[in-house]
């Protein structure tokens, strides 16, 4: 995409998020209101920020495995002292990887003509179907808390796993 072409994908972005009610739908449901006005703040920064605006999924490359990184060396430093501080930086990393998360998804939404939150949406959706795919033991319709083993939990993940890499290998050849 050419930089006339991102402008413009910046502006339509930003147009939509300014439009009001449809800026939060999804492709199937609405984004947690909550998650609202950070997804308002990252359309504004992609139209209003000089930096932001000229960034693309590969520019971003870099910086999602340096959040990453520093997220893990967060989350070591936690886990070996346990301490306030540490979990303050466990929660700063984790907002610098959403960062990420957010801005590729709204390079997306832009890429795409959608409404700012819509590829959000869609990942949160498929994150919460996923989950519960693979961990059908703990999303039962038995309404007790007693936990399944962990070896039945480990052999029904791994066969759902090589489930849908045969189901996505079966499409990948249809295609």
């Amino acid at each position: 995409m050419g930089e006339r072409d991102e402008q413009s994908a910046v502006e339509r972005g930003a147009d939509q998020v300014e439009t009001g009610a449809e800026h939060a739908e999804t492709g199937a449901e609405q984004v947690e209101p909550r998650l609202q006005p950070v997804i308002d703040a990252m359309a504004t920064l992609r139209r209003r920020c000089p930096w932001s605006s000229r960034q693309d999924h590969r520019s971003l490359e870099k910086y999602a495995r340096e959040e990453t990184d520093e997220l893990i060396v967060a989350l070591e430093d936690f886990t070996t002292t346990p301490t306030a501080d540490h979990r303050a930086a466990v929660v700063e990393e984790l907002g610098d990887v959403f960062y990420q998360v957010l801005f590729h998804s709204a390079l997306l939404d832009e890429s795409s003509g959608h409404a700012y939150g819509h590829s959000l949406g869609a990942i949160v959706d498929g994150l919460e179907a996923k989950l519960i795919r693979r961990h059908p033991l703990a999303f039962t319709d038995d309404s007790g808390d007693e936990k399944a083993s962990l070896e039945d939990v480990e052999r029904e993940y791994h066969r759902i796993k090589a489930e849908e890499k045969t189901t996505v290998r079966g499409e990948d050849s249809a295609e």
